[in-house]
């Protein structure tokens, strides 16, 4: 018999570390529907002469680079990782001189026209034809709520949207800037892959559910809501190590769905959905009972491992990425054939495994 949804929502409930106690802080994207701080298209080649194409506007628009910071919004945001955005957003900001803490602040009207000029001309050009407004240009006039995102610019972070489900990326670099969603900077780096593995399995699916209060007023991936979502880190090494382990092929075969644009072969969507099932079966048992079949568990530690490189590495280069692919095929066919998929239901859902392993007793 099946556990009721209602009573694994109270369980989780119970779970007292949250994802605002892991993190040092939890914060919202760019509003992009300031009517002065448009995402533009990237030119195709670098160079003073390059220009961008201003959305809304269907002319060049001439703009400092330094200024334009790489773009990712919902649509180019998927699991664990997003595609490079065509895009970028203009930001007249910098970050502020002195004090302990990393502050940005907005580049006043007069040092932006001295030394960003191009940059000046747009926004004022923009203002005057488009709020039809011939005032001085303000600092105000450009400025935007919530700054926290550009002093965490550079720095690692989850980028967390809300698709059909909440989707969550790894983003290395830390240089993006986003709209909706929030980001996520943890205070253990080393967690970032297993958290980016949780946000993107089923207990995600429930979360709505568990904080029902927190969302009355909010969307589900506002930065309010998103630190009370429920964290438990697994008991032992091994699995932690798996679900980082995994986390990062499932990172390298979402590039490489996005690199194929419009066809992504079947072979390739087969092999995401299971490696994302050995993640979402290896958090799931973490959450609820941590009592994973142990010949699984050899089948999992004896054939998935770190790549010892860069999984980057096969973005630039065709036979690196194919000997990748291979590898991971060969990853998958390998479990398998140790583990007897019939016996361990790879493909186990949240109401199945809790099912599966017998243990209602526990809620």
């Amino acid at each position: 018999m099946f556990l009721k949804q209602d009573k694994i929502v109270e369980k989780i409930r119970e779970i007292p570390v949250t994802l605002g106690d892991v993190s040092e802080s939890i914060f919202g994207g760019v509003n992009t529907k300031h009517r002065l701080l448009h995402r533009l298209a990237l030119p195709e080649e670098g160079g003073s002469d390059s220009f961008y194409l201003c959305e809304g506007m269907c002319k060049p628009v001439f703009l400092e680079p330094e200024l334009v910071y790489p773009y990712v919004s919902e649509a180019f945001s998927e699991k664990f990782t997003f595609h490079p955005s065509p895009y970028g957003f203009m930001l007249p900001y910098e970050l502020s001189e002195g004090g302990k803490k990393r502050e940005y602040a907005v580049i006043p009207p007069e040092e932006l026209r001295a030394r960003f000029p191009m940059t000046y001309g747009r926004i004022l050009e923009f203002k005057r034809e488009f709020r039809h407004d011939n005032s001085p240009l303000k600092s105000s006039d450009y400025s935007i709520r919530g700054r926290k995102f550009m002093e965490y610019l550079n720095t690692p972070k989850i980028i967390a949207t809300e698709g059909y489900h909440l989707q969550a990326a790894y983003d290395a670099t830390g240089n993006h800037v986003f709209e909706n969603g929030c980001g996520i900077v943890l205070k253990d780096s080393s967690k970032y892959a297993y958290v980016t593995a949780v946000l993107n399995s089923s207990i995600a699916r429930l979360f709505p559910s568990v904080c029902k209060s927190e969302m009355t007023y909010s969307e589900y991936t506002a930065p309010a809501v998103m630190k009370h979502f429920p964290i438990v880190f697994p008991d032992n090494r091994l699995t932690e190590d798996l679900i980082n382990t995994i986390s990062s092929y499932l990172s390298f075969l979402n590039r490489q769905k996005c690199a194929r644009d419009y066809w992504v072969p079947d072979w390739l969507r087969e092999l995401i959905d299971f490696y994302e099932q050995v993640s979402n079966l290896l958090v799931l048992d973490t959450y609820f009972l941590n009592s994973l079949d142990q010949g699984l568990l050899n089948a999992l530690e004896e054939n998935i491992h770190p790549y010892a490189g860069d999984l980057s590495s096969g973005e630039n280069d065709p036979e690196d990425s194919d000997s990748l692919l291979n590898a991971l095929y060969y990853i998958k066919q390998k479990i398998l054939e140790a583990s007897s998929p019939e016996k361990y239901k790879f493909n186990m859902g949240l109401p199945e495994i809790l099912n599966f392993y017998q243990s209602s007793e526990e809620f």
